[in-house]
């Protein structure tokens, strides 16, 4: 159950990674789609009349910068919208592909309405060089282990100061986390540490060389999109 609880940045990085390399391992994201994003953001959302009342989710997002590296992470909170042609569908992995600028912008507002301040599109999949940037986003989801076939139109995204406060060490926006302004605590900066899983993962699934010790840290129990009613 600990997949639909809201938690810690280090355990939403932890997810995060599992559920982008559940999509990497099947060959659903292109290598050159995450190699020219300047962003992604990974989630787990639910509706109500399976495990939890209400509807929603959490996750992560980082921003490529300006030497090619990806950003510390910032978490958010999830509530779900109307969910596409799938019917029954209760709990789904989603990671959105940023494509540009301003689709990473809007990630990094306090709020933001998918579907409505950023036009989505579903990805291309698998092996492919046919990876134009011509939607801001791309959506990729996988539910009781079926990739493709959802929407998350109208799902809100919404920033989790405290969570982001807690783990950087003081007040900081998703803004500023975006753009690499984490100061050190004490001189140390806690984070690729903590996300170490997430950055490896990324760096896989935009096909550069990784360590595979870390990778073989990775959970291997199924993800929220695995699980059958």
């Amino acid at each position: 159950m600990g997949f639909f609880k809201a938690s810690g940045l280090r355990k939403e990085c932890d997810k995060a990674a599992q559920i982008l390399k559940s999509f990497v391992d099947k060959g659903k994201i292109p290598k050159q789609a995450i190699a020219d994003a300047k962003g992604v953001a990974i989630f787990t959302g639910f509706r109500a009349g399976m495990y939890l009342a209400g509807a929603g989710g959490s996750g992560v997002v980082v921003a490529r910068l300006p030497d090619g590296s990806w950003s510390p992470p910032s978490a958010f909170s999830v509530r779900s919208g109307s969910f596409g042609i799938v019917y029954g569908v209760d709990v789904y992995d989603c990671v959105c592909v940023l494509n540009t600028q301003a689709a990473v912008e809007a990630y990094a507002k306090t709020e933001v309405s998918l579907g409505g301040a950023v036009a989505l599109a579903a990805g291309p999949i698998g092996v492919t060089t046919n990876t134009r940037n011509d939607k801001p986003v791309w959506v990729y989801t996988k539910s009781r282990g079926l990739f493709g076939g959802l929407t998350v139109d109208g799902t809100v995204i919404k920033e989790r100061p405290e969570t982001n406060a807690n783990f950087y060490g003081s007040k900081i926006t998703s803004e500023q986390i975006l753009k690499g302004e984490v100061a050190p605590q004490d001189g140390v900066t806690k984070w690729p540490v903590a996300a170490t899983q997430l950055t490896e993962v990324l760096r896989m699934a935009e096909g550069k060389a990784v360590d595979l010790t870390v990778l073989q840290e990775i959970g291997t129990e199924p993800t929220p999109g695995d699980l059958q009613e």
